[in-house]
């Protein structure tokens, strides 16, 4: 699935890694824990979506260089982690039985509508990456925690 527009390859990439991330048998249960944790009350949410934004999102926004305002991040997270909820912790039917490329063709729309958003009206994303996350495990994918 390649585009000429490339937010709309940003968007099918990020869903297609997020459900990598969630069924890949190292990465699995972890990433499953983080989802279930991050629908908990208190402080732990905001928390986890820095996690999950500094493990998932930041590293390919860095490669294309385009900034993204606070509320998109929180509507592609919302919808990341309503899909992870209803896949592979509620497994409903059909979406727990459902292929990962059918399941990407589905998702990948929402986020890229998200993306295709107006920035102008949001504040800029501010990540603090000083923030010891460490407590919620390694970052999928790069082998060490930060």
């Amino acid at each position: 699935m390649r585009s000429l527009d490339p937010t709309e390859d940003f968007a099918i990439q990020l869903v297609r890694r997020f459900l990598v991330l969630c069924e890949h048998p190292r990465t699995r249960s972890r990433m499953l824990r983080i989802v279930a944790r991050s629908s908990q009350s208190g402080d732990e949410a905001p928390r986890i979506l820095r996690w999950l934004n500094r493990a998932l999102l930041l590293p390919r926004m860095r490669r294309g260089g385009r900034p993204m305002s606070a509320m998109k991040w929180e509507l592609i997270a919302s919808q990341l982690f309503g899909m992870a909820t209803m896949r592979y912790l509620h497994e409903l039917e059909p979406i727990a039985s459902a292929d990962r490329a059918d399941v990407v063709r589905m998702a990948a729309p929402g986020i890229l509508a998200v993306l295709q958003g107006p920035d102008d009206v949001f504040s800029a994303l501010v990540i603090d990456e000083s923030e010891d996350l460490s407590d919620l495990g390694e970052l999928p994918g790069t082998g060490k925690g930060r």
